[in-house]
């Protein structure tokens, strides 16, 4: 009787085992997937302490644009600047390949400069400043505070680019900016944008991937400089 009991017990206590091997089988991948994925309050909060030292980045710039309808595709490389001082940010995207050109924003005045036509594009920036910081540096060293003002914003999970592990965010304009959406690649070492995907309404859309970017780099004031010929053709926008 006492052996029958014993062999009761023993397969009592293997039937419990396989229940909680079973259970925790069955909810191990999700433990797994809650402690690896951040939720948007914590993409945020890891911005936001970016945004609290952040003044300056360079990067080297790849940007492709593609029209939709023809399914044209224009590829170019160059180099990104941006600094920020205070309602005055300073952003330039120097395209070296395969055709230079380059668009300055500095004291609140925008530029285009095409030298294979001689020309330079003009435009007074007066009172959109905030403008620039809003959709020309995106994803660079902005708070949650400043996104969340211009954008619905949300968490699109995790890719890998490039071989980094990056934190994806869709974000819609509140207002009218003249595009439909910004998808940001947030790399997940710094914090700062990897890659953007801006969709115009025609849904043609750019697609700028930055590298080897340096934060809060110097960057010297000759950088926000446009060596123009002095016969150069100017047009003011």
């Amino acid at each position: 009787m006492k052996r029958e009991t014993t062999r009761s017990t023993r397969g009592t206590d293997l039937f419990k085992a396989f229940l909680c091997l079973l259970c925790l089988l069955w909810l191990l991948p999700s433990s797994l997937q809650a402690q690896g994925t951040l939720s948007l309050d914590q993409v945020f909060a890891k911005m936001d302490a970016v945004a609290k030292t952040f003044h300056s980045v360079q990067a080297d710039l790849e940007r492709t644009h593609m029209t939709v309808i023809v399914n044209d595709k224009d590829d170019a490389s160059g180099k990104f600047y941006y600094v920020r001082e205070g309602k005055e940010p300073r952003v330039k995207m120097e395209l070296t390949k395969p055709v230079k050109q380059a668009l300055l924003i500095d004291k609140g005045k925008l530029q285009v400069y095409m030298p294979n036509v001689n020309q330079v594009q003009q435009a007074s920036l007066e009172g959109r400043q905030d403008k620039v910081e809003t959709y020309m540096s995106v994803g660079f060293g902005q708070s949650s505070q400043d996104l969340k003002k211009n954008f619905d914003v949300t968490l699109a999970g995790e890719e890998t680019v490039d071989g980094r592990k990056t934190t994806v965010l869709d974000l819609k304009p509140k207002n009218s900016a003249g595009f439909k959406s910004v998808k940001l690649w947030i790399d997940q070492q710094t914090w700062i944008t990897y890659q953007q995907k801006v969709t115009e309404a025609s849904n043609d859309y750019f697609l700028l991937k930055y590298t080897n970017a340096k934060v809060n780099a110097n960057i010297p004031d000759s950088v926000f400089k446009l060596d123009m010929p002095k016969n150069v053709n100017v047009l003011k926008l």
